[in-house]
């Protein structure tokens, strides 16, 4: 079953909730947890206004059903979006063809400021989700800038747009340092004064690294950066869906669902970034699993051909010798020519 909300609908369903059941700063007044009621949603979100321009929500829920989100139109503020539990959420603007996003847990989702088309969120996968996102006011940003015009590098010009203008989109991968920073806001041990200091100074941190990113992306074409990186990321995706799915993968039409792809891109990129087929990767990855199992004395060759996904002991077999002989060209492309080849 899947539920369709607005977004208005969907936060006033949240209701006042006692900070003191989940052991945050109840003495703050910009510090605000609701919980939600419903019984197809639970958890909460937290809202904390550090300095004017900045604002940290923290969201803990697990859907029952999916859940399909609708946001209107209109102008933002520069936005990023981070999950870090959840398997996968797919953010799609009806307007403008082509342009789905997908994020899971370990990935972002990033928007500029000015206007932003309606789009939807759909939590097409029930279960947790854990999200942090940034909020961040213009304002902030030109309050560090040091140039005497005022205005922001022309690697950075992207993510301020005027009011009514197609704000800039973007999702990408966490990385390593970003992660640490998120998990620190998440597990800041500081009540009062020290806490709002505490979250305020690891929030620009990651807008540091943030807006790094996005200066070293735009370096180049700016109109194109940010779809070869998201397209990237969902090949990569993919191959971590096969590596968790060796003995049971999806099929390809499957696969190239989960990550939010048509299946003829999904190909082409496999092609391109790993210079193998889905499956002939998949069967690669396979076959070098049976090798290191069939190193092992209690192993038998009937017992790794069930294990690594292979329902045949006679297909295994023949997959395997064609494998192994491949490699023995490789490493030797005289063998099949000499005079000892077949001894």
């Amino acid at each position: 079953m899947a539920i369709f909300l607005e977004c208005d609908e969907y936060f006033d369903q949240f209701k006042a909730l006692d900070q003191m059941e989940l052991h945050f700063d109840a003495t703050d007044e910009q510090d605000r947890t609701r919980h939600y009621t419903e019984q197809s949603i639970e958890g909460w979100m937290r809202w904390v206004r550090l300095r004017e321009g900045i604002t940290l929500l923290i969201e803990k829920t697990h859907n029952h059903d999916r859940l399909l989100l609708d946001v209107l139109e209109g102008d933002r503020s520069l936005t990023w979006y981070f999950i870090l539990l959840g398997k996968q959420k797919n953010i799609s603007f009806p307007a403008c063809r082509g342009t789905d996003f997908l994020v899971h847990e370990g990935r972002f989702f990033l928007h500029g400021s000015g206007f932003v088309d309606q789009y939807t969120d759909d939590f097409a996968d029930t279960g947790p989700f854990l999200f942090v996102t940034i909020f961040v006011q213009p304002k902030v940003l030109h309050s560090f800038i040091n140039d005497p015009s005022g205005e922001l590098s022309q690697g950075l010009k992207h993510l301020i747009r005027p009011s009514g203008s197609a704000c800039y989109k973007r999702a990408g991968k966490t990385s390593p340092m970003m992660n640490t920073l998120l998990q620190q806001i998440l597990q800041c041990p500081y009540k009062g004064l020290t806490k709002r200091m505490y979250l305020e100074s690891k929030a620009i941190e990651l807008l540091v690294l943030l807006i790094e990113e996005e200066a070293t992306i735009h370096q180049g074409d700016d109109q194109t950066a940010w779809l070869d990186l998201d397209y990237r990321d969902r090949i990569q995706y993919a191959q971590e869906i096969l590596l968790k799915n060796l003995t049971d993968p999806p099929s390809l039409l499957e696969l190239a669902r989960q990550v939010g792809m048509c299946d003829y891109n999904l190909r082409r990129g496999f092609k391109e970034i790993f210079n193998a087929t889905v499956f002939g990767y998949l069967r690669d990855r396979r076959l070098d699993r049976a090798r290191q199992l069939l190193l092992e004395p209690w192993m038998t060759v009937a017992e790794t051909a069930r294990v690594v996904g292979y329902n045949s002991h006679a297909s295994f077999t023949t997959a395997f010798k064609k494998s192994t002989a491949s490699v023995q060209r490789l490493i030797n492309p005289q063998s099949e020519s000499s005079p000892g080849a077949e001894h």
